[in-house]
């Protein structure tokens, strides 16, 4: 017997079924044209149950980044645990850069901010504090580094504000690959922290 998918438990399942049901939409019939009513018919949920998954249809064209967010915490774990904090961020976002954006839902974001750019901005950021919260407190569960909580927060915002600017800079321009974007900001950080604080120290 088939299951009613109004009655599955698997939120998940539902979850996913709201992103396809979305992605489609917006692609045939366009962004603005596409209400929360409508996604919620073709994923054969109720509205009820649309919103307790997502906040507004902005959050569902950008669903791809909260799952990349908890990716990386996951990848975060997995690193060694003596590997220096900001080398560990580093190599986890790089990774995430190297995989890119799947195909689908690149195009359909890109023409959405093509016409809506402020969207880009307004959704890059949402759930950043948390997110920069949860990767800290990963790495401080390590118990080895010598860095103290201030220190380990601005590393990982900084490295999350890598991630951030690329994201942006490579859905925005369209031009190389995420990652191409990812080292070239990594780099220009680098330099401009060579340039500005040429004699630096701590005291």
């Amino acid at each position: 017997m088939q299951t009613n998918p109004t009655r599955e438990r698997d939120p998940g399942a539902k979850v996913a079924r709201i992103v396809d049901a979305a992605l489609d939409l917006f692609q045939r019939q366009g962004f603005r044209e596409t209400t929360v009513d409508q996604i919620a018919e073709v994923a054969s949920v109720g509205r009820r149950t649309f919103f307790h998954h997502f906040p507004s249809k902005e959050a569902v064209l950008f669903d791809h980044l909260r799952v990349r967010r908890e990716t990386a915490i996951e990848l975060l774990r997995g690193r060694p645990v003596d590997e220096p904090p900001l080398t560990s961020l580093y190599m986890v976002f790089r990774e995430q850069a190297e995989k890119g954006y799947e195909p689908r839902v690149l195009n359909t974001i890109r023409t959405v901010i093509a016409a809506q750019p402020q969207l880009a901005n307004q959704q890059f950021w949402t759930g950043t504090r948390a997110f920069e919260t949860n990767l800290a407190a990963v790495l401080a569960e390590r118990g080895v580094s010598e860095l103290s909580e201030l220190e380990t927060l601005a590393l990982t915002q900084m490295a999350v504000a890598w991630f951030t600017t690329a994201g942006q800079t490579y859905l925005i321009e369209g031009q190389g690959s995420l990652l191409e974007c990812f080292d070239e900001v990594v780099g220009a950080c680098g330099r401009a922290s060579v340039r500005e604080f040429p004699g630096w120290q701590e005291d």
